[in-house]
């Protein structure tokens, strides 16, 4: 009998691992990382990493980024809730702060690494603080897209409106009769209850209150925060009726205090136990071995950022992009100015290449920003060299180039906020490369003018009919108006011509000439200019 009583108790033993429920087994899962911040770069990512994993049963988008900017986390999210599949999991693997947080919560469910840290989305601009009104504004479609996902994925709306906003107050309750917990604020408690609420923490500051600390998030938007975010707003009204309805007097006997969730000072933080335990984080997972087991898998794979997004987001950084726009504008500078070997016209368009490829793998740069670059390059080399002293082709020429340039900064619109502040960093990127191109480019002609190894390299001149040094060695003799002489390299307009066994630096008073060509001395003393002999 005890025999047979073992061997029942043993068939009803589960045997193996636990059932995944129906609604989330998936036998091929693929990873999609966003590491770092979140920017235009990562929205282009993910975009093309979606569609790859399009066949795929599950996604897990890793997650473990200190923030980004406003736009690119709308984008994302949207992006994952109309373009990914309804098994979509956000794994915080181990932090995800500011857009970090806004994207977790637009998966379905949300599994934290142990010793993960989520939360802390308020705005901030890199100047500081926001004044309570503008800040209002900003925050305004980010509350809508949190509330929104959480209605969506049966999040507390309470909760998630507390990692974005300071000044939200919440408490902890648990329904006696079935152990559901609600986050509730001030108002609602003192509703429920009859008195106000329990206030267990200590104040962290008495100024103002603690923004948050990841500029990143806004940075793109501070700079025009009295304009606002009006032309997003009726895109973010809410289509989901609230999760839960609000609880009042008549819900006193069946709901009872946890604990104080966040005080008036401070955002919301989590760390893996805390989001466990308020039913924002469905599991502890440590790797994709568990992972694997967690869908029930037969198959996880990776979709990590290609080298060519990598190596155009470090090639739409502003810094790098002051640099190449400094090397650019100098080596065209030069160029143009010395009428050299090429080698300076190489280095620019090696550095144009740079400047327009990074945005365009980005999504950045369009077909236009192109066109007007390349125009305005050819209004400036007829300027220079087909109607020179005209003016008005080699303005037009300027002007397109930095509006183009310019261009490949900006993805939304100019009237908005973001756009602006996109344009404000074009501006100041390309002007401030101007300038100090300007500067280089000064250098580099002062140093070819006294080096005797790079004038055999380069022509040394200076355009606009600026002085031109004489000789390769010492000084020359200057030749009389009208004297013969033979053009010994091009002269586009600098060159270099032979007079009398001498060898002057010269500039043509009209058409490029080429070497070999007999010429005449038109102008004659510190400038020497010269015109073709017409056969």
């Amino acid at each position: 009998m005890s025999a047979l009583l073992a061997m029942l108790l043993a068939l009803a033993t589960p045997v193996g691992p636990v059932p995944v429920p129906a609604y989330r087994q998936a036998a091929d899962v693929v990873i999609i990382s966003i590491h770092d911040q979140v920017d235009s770069v990562t929205a282009s990512s993910l975009r093309r990493r979606l569609a790859e994993a399009s066949d795929a049963d599950a996604i897990v988008i890793e997650l473990n980024t200190p923030g980004g900017d406003l736009m690119s986390t709308l984008d994302i999210c949207y992006q994952i809730k109309t373009a990914a599949p309804a098994n979509t999991v956000a794994w915080i693997r181990p932090h995800a702060f500011s857009a970090g947080t806004i994207i977790a919560l637009a998966c379905r469910q949300i599994i934290v690494a142990p010793a993960s840290t989520f939360g802390d989305a308020a705005p901030i601009t890199p100047m500081g603080s926001l004044p309570a009104a503008e800040r209002a504004k900003i925050e305004s479609p980010v509350l809508a897209e949190v509330v929104d996902s959480a209605r969506r994925n049966h999040y507390d709306e309470r909760l998630v409106e507390a990692f974005v906003s300071v000044g939200i107050e919440l408490w902890l309750l648990e329904q006696v009769s079935t152990g559901r917990l609600a986050c509730v604020n001030a108002g609602e408690y003192e509703a429920i209850f009859g008195q106000p609420p329990p206030r267990d923490f200590t104040p962290v500051s008495h100024g103002p209150p603690v923004e948050g600390v990841l500029a990143p998030f806004f940075q793109s938007m501070g700079e025009f925060q009295d304009s606002g975010l009006g032309d997003l707003e009726p895109a973010f009204v809410q289509q989901l009726p609230p999760s839960r309805p609000t609880l009042g007097a008549a819900d006193a006997d069946d709901w009872r205090l946890v604990r104080q969730v966040v005080p008036t000072d401070r955002l919301l933080t989590l760390t893996a136990p805390d989001a466990i335990a308020y039913g924002v984080a469905s599991d502890v997972i440590a790797d994709e071995q568990a992972l694997q087991a967690w869908f029930g898998a037969t198959q996880v794979r990776r979709l990590d950022r290609s080298w060519s997004e990598t190596l155009a987001r470090f090639l739409v950084s502003w810094p790098v992009r002051l640099v190449l726009t400094t090397i650019f504008l100098a080596c065209l500078l030069v160029e143009f100015a010395t009428g050299g070997t090429g080698l300076f016209g190489a280095g620019a368009v090696v550095a144009l290449a740079m400047l327009l490829g990074g945005p365009w793998v980005a999504g950045l740069a369009q077909a236009w920003d192109i066109i007007l670059v390349v125009g305005g390059l050819g209004l400036v080399a007829v300027e220079l060299f087909l109607i020179p002293g005209m003016g008005v082709a080699g303005i037009a020429g300027v002007a397109c180039l930095f509006a183009g340039m310019i261009g490949t900064f900006m993805t939304g619109d100019l009237g908005s906020p973001h756009g602006q502040a996109q344009a404000m960093t074009g501006v100041v990127t390309t002007l401030g490369g101007a300038a100090l191109a300007a500067v280089l480019g000064w250098l580099v002609l002062r140093q070819l003018s006294s080096s005797t190894v790079l004038q055999y390299l380069v022509l040394s001149g200076e355009i606009h009919g600026h002085v031109a040094e004489a000789g390769l060695a010492g000084h020359a003799p200057v030749p009389d108006i009208g004297a013969p002489a033979v053009a010994i390299t091009d002269l586009r307009p600098s060159g270099r011509i032979e007079w009398e066994g001498n060898v002057l630096d010269a500039t043509t008073s009209g058409e490029w000439i080429e070497s070999g060509a007999n010429v005449v001395v038109t102008t004659s003393g510190m400038t020497i200019e010269v015109e073709e002999v017409q056969a």
